[in-house]
């Protein structure tokens, strides 16, 4: 195999690691503590090889996000080229997203403020500072959800609710969801997951009284 091929295997191979490694050690310990040198070790490469691939953690981060983001983009755009109603396109993109979500557990968790201590506000802060060139693409994400929305409620399947609320509900249910599958796998099914987020979508959380 030419040297130039396997230097681009291990360039590539080495990204994977580095992030990978990253992703762990920024959901076991405070983020605004960790250095390059912490990733470095807990990669098992060297500091030099780290910054040939990021400038700090901050890229690292950003890079991690943007992947999770770039697997979103992907769903969107298959679940766009297929000829089925809205209402399966939302049960499809339900499976798919919870996937990704369930994937990048590790990832995810460190964004969601389970404390709400001095700590943990200032490492939401800070790696948020980060995350302000993902911002443009996951608004496109929204929006394409947005769109598969409004095409439901035409269809008459969705309620009658704006749809960038019933998006950010969509959103944050499925989200939650992977947490909740992560902690009562056993008691708890994809489908039913699935199904019980449609049914809000679709029908409202609350029951009206009966005259």
């Amino acid at each position: 195999m030419p040297k130039r091929i396997v230097r681009k295997s291990q360039i590539k191979k080495n990204r994977a690691t580095i992030l990978q490694a990253a992703k762990k050690l920024f959901f076991s310990k405070d983020f605004t503590n960790i250095t390059m040198e912490d990733i470095a070790g807990y990669s098992g490469l060297e500091r030099r090889t780290l910054y040939n691939h990021f400038k700090n953690k901050g890229d690292i981060l950003t890079a991690l996000v943007s992947e999770v983001i770039t697997k979103i983009e992907e769903i969107c755009n298959e679940i766009d080229l297929r000829s089925i109603p809205s209402i399966e396109q939302l049960e499809t993109l339900t499976s798919r997203l919870l996937d990704v979500y369930v994937e990048n557990f590790e990832l995810l968790n460190i964004f969601t403020p389970q404390y709400k201590s001095d700590t943990n506000k200032k490492q939401i802060k800070a790696m948020s500072a980060f995350m302000v060139e993902n911002i443009t693409a996951y608004k496109k994400i929204e929006a394409r959800l947005v769109q598969i929305i409004k095409h439901a409620q035409d269809e008459g399947v969705v309620i009658d609710t704006h749809p960038y609320i019933l998006a950010g509900l969509f959103n944050e249910a499925i989200l939650r969801s992977a947490f909740v599958w992560h902690n009562y796998k056993k008691d708890l099914t994809e489908d039913d997951i699935i199904k019980d987020i449609i049914r809000v979508i679709r029908k409202g959380s609350i029951n009206e009284p009966q005259s």
